[in-house]
């Protein structure tokens, strides 16, 4: 499999049938207008001139902005169920649309949602303990959601397909996962510049954000077909 080819075929996909993309854009504005009124609310809340009440505000700043980071993992969990049955859709027939994205996902809402949860935690904790374990976190559980999708299994046992396929793949996994990082990076900065010119700029860093996971889900679904098509971590059979 051809890294290159691989990303430019997923954004080329994605420049021709936007849609596709258009749950994980959705779910950033949601999450970026939540991280607003919540932060906000809890900055306005914090107290600067004593000492004491700044600690405990800070604590709550810290404990609402994980909570976030969860809840934003868990929205983003039912957005990759569509975007995955959109492009099963798009591949068989050459069309997609929302509605059919949304009534595949919602018949698998407790399976993504429960799996965000669980990796939104664990990515959490991973990414407090210096970073490193949270890209771990991410790396073996990064087909996860696909097998939910188009495997039909539940949370825990999708997360163990994920990591038997990547462990299958593991060379070519971990070059993707590692160039998914690397333009992740240059799009946070984009981003971060683009957040502090105005609300403008803010709206265009949430849809930027969003474009990204939806690119990001895009890969590695296209990664996944090409891994059954050849049997690289499938049964044969």
């Amino acid at each position: 499999m051809g890294i290159g080819k691989l990303l430019k075929e997923s954004l080329g996909l994605i420049r021709k049938h936007t849609i596709v993309i258009v749950p994980p854009v959705l779910v950033s504005f949601l999450i970026g207008c939540l991280s607003i009124v919540v932060i906000g609310m809890r900055m306005t809340a914090m107290e600067p001139d004593a000492v004491g009440e700044l600690g405990k505000g800070m604590t709550g700043l810290i404990f609402a902005k994980s909570v976030l980071s969860v809840v934003g993992w868990v929205f983003y969990s039912f957005a990759q169920g569509m975007v995955a049955s959109m492009m099963v859709k798009l591949e068989d027939k050459g069309e997609t649309s929302l509605g059919f994205g949304f009534g595949r996902a919602n018949e698998m809402i407790i399976s993504l949602m429960v799996a965000g949860l669980v990796l939104g935690v664990l990515l959490l904790l991973g990414f407090m303990l210096f970073i490193i374990p949270g890209l771990i976190v991410a790396f073996v559980f990064s087909f996860t959601f696909v097998v939910i999708m188009l495997e039909k299994r539940g949370p825990i046992d999708a997360m163990k397909r994920s990591v038997q396929i990547v462990r299958s793949n593991l060379s070519v996994t971990f070059k993707l996962f590692a160039a998914i990082i690397a333009i992740g990076f240059l799009l946070m900065i984009s981003s971060v510049i683009l957040s502090r010119l105005s609300l403008i700029g803010l709206l265009a860093s949430m849809a930027l954000t969003g474009a990204y996971m939806g690119y990001t889900y895009v890969v590695f679904i296209k990664a996944y077909l090409q891994f059954k098509e050849a049997g690289s971590g499938f049964p044969r059979g």
